[in-house]
Formats: structure tokens, sequence, C-alpha cells
């Protein structure tokens, strides 16, 4: 009897565990906004998107290292998207100025389900690849490590924009960013 029903639960943890690798993670290309925007566009580019509105946040503000001239401007609360990108989800901030409602920056945002088979770091190199090919130059990547982590960073110029990406990982990618800032 014991062994009977040590047998059905081995069957059912490997059938569970080929289920969990059958499934996988289906990654698909987000739609960065490499123009710049007004707050009213938002709407329209999440509707296409599919994207759904979290609302504006409170209390977040940016910093020096994503947004150098942040003296010069007085910003909104950002307004946030989710979009359901397959089996990942991509979060989206939109950064506008209180004066204009202009859009000086957008940040999307994945982060590892410890739940699902992990994808940060190939998400990571589809984006590389993506905006160097969008922008016609590969970028400048740098690497660090620091104790038990480590960050990948890459940063694309143009005339009109300024794109920075990173990973950021333990033994594999945690979490990856794309954060484009209009000039």
């Amino acid at each position: 009897m014991r062994q009977t029903i040590s047998i059905i639960i081995l069957l059912l943890f490997i059938s569970c565990k080929k289920e969990i690798k059958k499934k996988g993670v289906k990654l698909k290309d987000t739609n960065f906004e490499l123009s710049q925007i007004n707050y009213p566009d938002i709407k329209k580019i999440e509707e296409i998107n599919n994207g759904i509105e979290i609302g504006k946040s409170s209390g977040i503000s940016l910093s020096k290292s994503y947004f150098p001239e942040i003296d010069k401007y007085e910003f909104d609360q950002p307004i946030i998207y989710k979009r359901d990108t397959t089996n990942s989800s991509t979060s989206v901030s939109y950064f506008f100025t209180k004066k204009d409602s202009i859009v000086r920056l957008v940040e999307y945002s994945w982060y590892q389900n410890s739940k699902k088979e992990t994808f940060i770091d190939s998400l990571y190199q589809i984006n590389k690849r993506r905006i160097s090919k969008i922008l016609k130059t590969n970028g400048t990547e740098t690497y660090k490590k620091v104790d038990y982590w480590w960050q990948k960073e890459n940063h694309w110029d143009n005339d009109s924009i300024h794109v920075f990406s990173f990973i950021f990982g333990i033994k594999e990618g945690k979490r990856t960013r794309v954060i484009i800032r209009y000039k």
C-alpha cells in the first residue's frame, strides 16, 4: 500500500514537472514608444497595446541617473499601465511634466516570477538586439559584479532620445528595464 502511494506521488510529481517545462515563457516584442508624446496620447497607445491602467501613483520620483536634467522640470506623478505580454507582465510608467503634460520619460519593466521558467536574461537580450536594430547602433554595454549580485547596462543615444536598459541578477536575471528619455 505504501509503495503504491509512493509510486502515485512520484508519477504525479514527474507529470507536473513535465507540464511546467512544456509551458515555458513565450516572449513577445514590446512596442517601445520612441517618439515623444503628450499625456493625452498615453491612453490611445495603451489601448492599442491592451494595457490596463493601474492609475497614477503617489510618492514616486525620478532619480538623476534616470533623468539628469531633473532640476529643470516639475514632474507629475507617473501614470502606470500593465500589459499582458503572453505569460509575462510588462509594467509601463509614463513620467510627464505638470506644466505642459509632455511625456519626458517612459520606463518598461519586467520581473522574474519565481513560479515561472526563467526568462529575464533572454528578454534583456531580445530588447538589446531590437533597440540596437531600430537605432542602428549597438550601444555601450557595461557589467559590474558586487558581492552576490551583478548588473549589465546598455546605453544608446541619438539626436532625439537616450535609451538605457539594464538587467539585475543574482544567479540569473531577476529584473530588467528599458528607459526611454526624450531630449
